[in-house]
């Protein structure tokens, strides 16, 4: 009875640590987008830092105004607060593990949810930067879609959706189990 315990607290553990360690991320970049937008708003013209997009426009004629910058600006920081609606229910989630029983459709609700929120985020930024790559008119363009970023949030996605379907089957058996003589 002991082990099962401590199993169930690290992986709590690792789940707190996930949620940590991203919130420490998501915001270290809102306040990188919100200080580029209040300077491009500031000033209304565009900053000297480049935007922060994952395309890396060399030479580039500015074929893009301040309000395309701005409604860029915009979508990356509401983008961002897909993440941070992700890492809410991912919270939610292992706050309901730890403080009831396991399988719960509750928990795998939150689970699903911020799986969502973190495939929808995936989804956005790499639409924005594809975007932003087609209304920049230059002829050399260095695209990185698939960042480490993109990448992490897709795979950290879909592990959430599979947990949801992990504690949908576990509560099914645990029905079935209870129904059993």
């Amino acid at each position: 009875m002991k082990s099962r315990t401590k199993g169930k607290s690290k992986g709590m553990a690792f789940l707190f640590s996930i949620k940590f360690f991203g919130l420490m991320f998501v915001t270290g970049r809102l306040v990188a987008y919100i200080s580029w937008t209040y300077e491009l708003v500031k000033n209304w013209a565009i900053p000297t830092e480049p935007f922060f997009a994952k395309v890396t426009v060399l030479h580039s004629s500015n074929a893009l105004t301040v309000e395309g910058y701005l409604a860029f600006a915009i979508a990356y920081i509401v983008a961002f607060g897909l993440v941070i609606l992700g890492m809410l229910q991912l919270e939610k989630s292992t706050r309901l593990c730890t403080d009831t029983s396991l399988f719960q459709e509750k928990i795998g609700h939150a689970f699903k949810k911020a799986g969502i929120s973190f495939l929808i985020f995936a989804f956005v930024t790499f639409w924005l930067d594809t975007f932003y790559l087609f209304f920049e008119s230059t002829s050399s363009r260095t695209l990185d879609l698939l960042s480490t970023e993109l990448l992490v949030f897709t795979i950290l996605g879909f592990l959430l959706l599979f947990l949801s379907d992990v504690f949908k089957e576990g509560i099914t058996i645990r029905e079935e189990n209870e129904l059993t003589i």
